[in-house]
């Protein structure tokens, strides 16, 4: 694995991270009446998008090992380019399970 795919890999982990921490023991209501807590969640998936964009274009093969990367891709986009129309509590449920696999992914990936 190349030395730039490994750091987006590193980036993409730590966001990851930093979502958990976020919401660690926030019912859903909690985190819809924190907007500080939204900006800083939605900030790290727009990191795990981005690097999984870099890894797309850095080393294909290790993008496709990546379950979900397109989807993944799609929803950076959509709270980036359509802030408007992202739902606080589609982005509370992707930060539960749908992380903590990803965290495990990486981490696996990390240590080949």
């Amino acid at each position: 694995m190349r030395l730039e795919t490994r750091v987006c890999l590193d980036d993409l982990l730590r966001a990851c991270e930093l979502i958990q921490s976020a919401v660690a023991g926030l019912t859903v209501e909690e985190f819809l009446s924190q907007w500080e807590k939204q900006s800083a969640v939605e900030r790290q998936f727009m990191i795990v998008g981005e690097a999984i964009v870099r890894i797309r274009q850095l080393e294909p093969p290790v993008y496709e090992s990546i379950p979900d990367g397109h989807a993944i891709i799609g929803f950076r986009n959509v709270l980036v380019h359509g802030y408007d129309v992202a739902d606080p509590k589609a982005v509370f449920e992707l930060a539960g399970l749908p992380v903590r696999e990803l965290i495990v992914l990486v981490a696996e990936m990390l240590n080949t």
